[in-house]
């Protein structure tokens, strides 16, 4: 009797149903919220990622992770002080290229409280540099420079504007 029931029971199995369980095209494979991340080198840690979302897309042409409402890049030191970092309103992780892209109120700051602000910002992390072809303003204690393009190492400490536009003096009281 119990055999009969188990027989009645199962059915044929509605391919649309199947496909309903699909991955749709173009959809991210993982998203996460308040997401927060160490990334360590021989147990040290070199960098902390905050962001309040994430999106990993896998199956794309150029896998790529998203944070599409912007995220915080922390770098520290061997002795766990921040060094720079780097904030945007949006970016994007190329894992396979090694290049994160920071876009929309893009702002690096030094340890030595130098800033950088554009819209566009690259890190090439295989070549340990920071650049931009757009508009830039880098803003340090004695001056402000604007230009078009930007290129530096990931401490801004050896820094080249391409096109500088002006420069602006900034006179401290003695």
């Amino acid at each position: 009797m119990v055999v009969a029931m188990l027989f009645l029971s199962c059915q044929k199995n509605d391919i649309n149903k199947i496909k309903s369980f699909e991955h749709p095209p173009g959809a991210p494979e993982i998203v996460a919220d308040s997401i927060n991340v160490l990334f360590s080198d021989s147990a040290v840690v070199r960098f902390n990622l905050s962001a309040p979302k994430l999106k990993i897309y896998e199956d794309e042409k150029e896998p790529h992770t998203e944070f599409p409402e912007g995220f915080v890049i922390k770098q520290f030191n061997q002795d766990n002080i921040i060094t720079s970092n780097i904030k945007a309103d949006y970016g994007k992780h190329f894992e396979e290229k090694e290049l994160w892209e920071a876009r929309q109120n893009v702002v690096a700051v030094t340890e030595n409280n130098d800033t950088l602000k554009t819209d566009l910002l690259y890190w090439d992390e295989k070549n340990d540099k920071i650049y931009s072809d757009q508009f830039v303003k880098f803003i340090q204690q004695e001056q402000i420079i604007t230009g078009i393009g930007f290129e530096s190492d990931l401490q801004m400490k050896n820094w080249h504007i391409k096109n500088v536009k002006g420069t602006v003096i900034v006179e401290t009281e003695n």
